[in-house]
């Protein structure tokens, strides 16, 4: 059973976890990649080789790094490729990830301000609506779902 915290304790969680976000380097292996994808390292390398994904850092004497959502990438390639399309075709259609894909580290990063209890249930304060001072996006844990809520906060 989960223990009841005081509004001292969501706060000092709150703050750690938006400092961690806001620093958050989002960046796994050719191992981890390799391992999270079961795709082979020598394909993930040959993919690099051809610009079909990219690591952060391509030093010869360091690890190849790559972003988290490379992990999308290589799963959107790898899912492409088992429905019959080419590599270059395939590498093709999950490159519209790459323009879209950052929406998620940009939301967390530029978004997340706390997170807190609503009705004793966990949410996450997104911050407020564009051009408002004083509503704010909610997400609200409510066991199988999250419902989003707007709320009116006096500044």
């Amino acid at each position: 059973m989960v223990e009841r915290l005081n509004d001292d304790e969501v706060k000092d969680y709150s703050n750690r976890l938006y400092k961690i976000f806001k620093d958050l380097d989002l960046l796994v292996g050719i191992g981890g990649l390799s391992k999270m994808c079961k795709v082979p390292q020598s394909k993930i390398r040959y993919w690099e080789q051809k610009g079909y994904i990219e690591a952060v850092d391509t030093d010869k004497n360091k690890n190849r790094r790559y972003p988290y959502h490379s992990i999308i990438k290589v799963e959107l390639i790898k899912s492409f490729l088992n429905s019959g399309y080419t590599l270059s075709a395939a590498a093709d259609k999950a490159a519209v990830f790459d323009r879209t894909g950052s929406i998620i580290r940009k939301v967390i990063g530029n978004r997340f301000n706390e997170l807190t209890l609503i009705d004793n249930k966990p949410a996450i304060n997104m911050g407020p609506v564009d051009g408002t001072k004083d509503q704010y996006i909610y997400f609200i844990d409510e066991g199988n779902d999250i419902k989003t809520k707007i709320i009116k906060k006096n500044s």
